[in-house]
């Protein structure tokens, strides 16, 4: 470690060091001699002076006895020894302070970079805590969103069933009702043909081949009720077909209220459900359209048995007129 500076003692030391050694005291060896520090200047004056106290002392000496000039050297060689153990003393005390200073400084540098990392890292766990926290409660904000807007969508969809429900039954009774005019209609028209029949033995051949082709007409008429009677049975398997597809609905609307849960899920069941019941209005319209267009036909065909009803009244009647009057005619002498 370097000195913290040259003064008097110091050169003076190196000085007489170099001379027991037998070198040369001059100013480059001295500051070699004392780890090449201090100024060269300064190494001078110190040294200048040391060489004049040294002529002092020399002066003083010569008229000083021998004896005397002995005890003074060998005091001050003791007082010089002395105060270089004081020196060297003071020195080594002071290097190992300064020693013991420095490590201490490097443990508290140590610790301080220790405790600044561990801050670091708590501060570092700290923001992620909080980061999560606040994931953890836009999660839940996001899953209460969901979870209303299913139970929206339940109650659309239990309203929308109930609605579909309650046109299944207004159609189921439509279908009842026109099944029971149909049957009552071929029963009677079935009642009508027999009487027609009756009758018609009893007409003449003259209208027979009229009753033949109004007969063939009324053989039409029937086939067309026969197409009617199996639209309503094509009707009545869709219908059912569409309480089906109602029940399966419904099967599916429960699962919905039991897997709340999976919302995301749900939310595309929902959307294929939807798709569902659009098809089954869209095919329910045409249904109601087409039950529409049989009741139209329907009553047209009634019309127009009634034309032939009416048309087979008259060709009865001039019938009947013409056997009274036949028998009515004196026979022939």
């Amino acid at each position: 470690m370097a000195r913290g500076g040259v003064n008097k003692a110091l050169v003076s030391k190196a000085r007489e060091t170099l001379v027991r050694r037998g070198e040369n005291p001059s100013i480059d060896a001295i500051r070699v001699e004392l780890g090449n520090t201090g100024s060269k200047s300064t190494i001078h004056r110190y040294l200048r002076e040391i060489e004049e106290e040294a002529s002092a002392r020399l002066d003083d000496e010569a008229l000083l006895s021998q004896p005397i000039k002995e005890l003074i050297g060998r005091l001050a060689s003791a007082l010089k020894q002395e105060a270089q153990a004081a020196i060297d003393e003071s020195q080594s005390k002071h290097q190992h302070q300064v020693q013991s200073l420095t490590g201490r400084i490097q443990e508290l540098e140590s610790s301080l970079a220790s405790i600044n990392k561990t801050f670091s890292e708590k501060e570092h766990e700290l923001q992620s805590t909080l980061a999560e926290l606040k994931e953890s409660k836009a999660s839940e904000e996001e899953l209460k969103a969901k979870e209303a807007k299913a139970t929206q969508t339940e109650e659309k969809l239990r309203e929308l069933l109930a609605e579909k429900q309650t046109q299944i039954e207004s159609l189921e009774e439509k279908h009842r009702h026109s099944r029971e005019a149909m049957e009552h209609y071929r029963q009677s028209v079935k009642e009508q043909r027999d009487q027609d029949q009756r009758k018609h033995e009893q007409y003449s051949q003259q209208l027979q081949s009229e009753i033949r082709a109004l007969n063939q007409t009324l053989s039409v008429k029937q086939s067309d009720i026969t197409q009617l009677n199996k639209d309503n049975g094509r009707l009545a398997a869709e219908l059912g077909s569409i309480q089906k597809a109602a029940a399966k609905l419904e099967t599916e609307q429960r699962k919905l209220t039991t897997d709340l849960d999976s919302k995301a899920e749900e939310s595309d069941s929902l959307k294929i459900q939807l798709s569902e019941l659009a098809a089954q209005v869209e095919e329910l319209d045409k249904v109601k359209k087409l039950n529409e267009e049989l009741q139209a036909w329907k009553a047209e065909a009634s019309v127009s048995i009634g034309k032939l009803e009416a048309e087979i009244s008259i060709k009865t009647d001039m019938m009947n007129r013409l056997l009274e009057e036949k028998t009515k005619a004196p026979e022939p002498k």
